[in-house]
């Protein structure tokens, strides 16, 4: 795996929404506050996070405020360095890192934070995309662990290599939930599969694509929000 944040083993997603009035001087400056001290800050205080990068939202999918517009990622390199950082956030105070103070947080809505973890990649390695796609889903609701096995396997191995091969994407991956602090009601899907491509302009839809159909567990999947971001620092 590469250095990236979407291409370490673990990840840590915080996402921002601002009131609707907030004039363009406020946002610039949280902008300016991310991209110049606060993702520099988080990697460095944070004993095995290696990398940060910040992205804004091209389409919500139709989720409305249950998505945010601001979204930071943070690569963690593996499951001992995610297990220190929650024993940091619910240790003694004395103990957890220190920020440098920002633009005013009162004004700002924090909607999703959480945790998640590569369960399996194709394409490139490691790469600095300019755009990525997320699409968060639950298996069928009633589905057995057998077909959540057989889901897993099938949005591994066919699924996952044809929205890469056939929509303009350098590399997709699938992250399982492994630690939610955050996220609207009902809570956090399981499953999050991100798509990642190198240049920022989106590509024409395709046509002519056929997706192979999956087993029930799939094809009775709930998909709780489908976004697209672009890469801003």
């Amino acid at each position: 795996m590469g250095e990236q944040p979407l291409s370490c083993p673990f990840f840590l997603a915080v996402g921002l929404n601002t009131r609707p009035d907030e004039p363009e001087s406020m946002r610039s400056a949280l902008a300016d506050f991310y991209d110049e001290v606060h993702l520099r800050e988080v990697v460095t205080l944070n004993e095995g996070f290696v990398s940060a990068a910040r992205y804004e939202l091209t389409d919500s999918g139709g989720a409305g405020d249950t998505v945010p517009y601001w979204l930071a990622v943070y690569g963690i390199d593996g499951e001992e360095s995610a297990r220190r950082f929650l024993a940091r956030l619910d240790g003694p105070e004395d103990q957890r890192v220190t920020y440098t103070p920002g633009p005013p947080w009162e004004r700002i809505a924090v909607v999703w934070r959480m945790i998640w973890r590569n369960t399996g990649s194709t394409g490139a390695d490691d790469l600095v995309p300019g755009r990525i796609a997320m699409i968060g889903m639950d298996p069928a609701a009633d589905a057995s662990p057998a077909e959540v096995a057989e889901f897993d396997d099938f949005y591994t191995r066919t699924h996952l290599p044809e929205i890469v091969a056939g929509f303009g994407y350098d590399r997709g991956s699938r992250f399982q939930l492994w630690h939610e602090f955050r996220h609207p009601a009902p809570g956090c899907p399981a499953y999050n599969a991100v798509y990642e491509a190198e240049d920022a302009r989106a590509p024409a839809p395709p046509a002519g694509v056929s997706l192979t159909p999956g087993p029930r567990a799939w094809e009775e999947r709930q998909v709780r929000w489908r976004v697209k971001y672009k890469r801003m620092g």
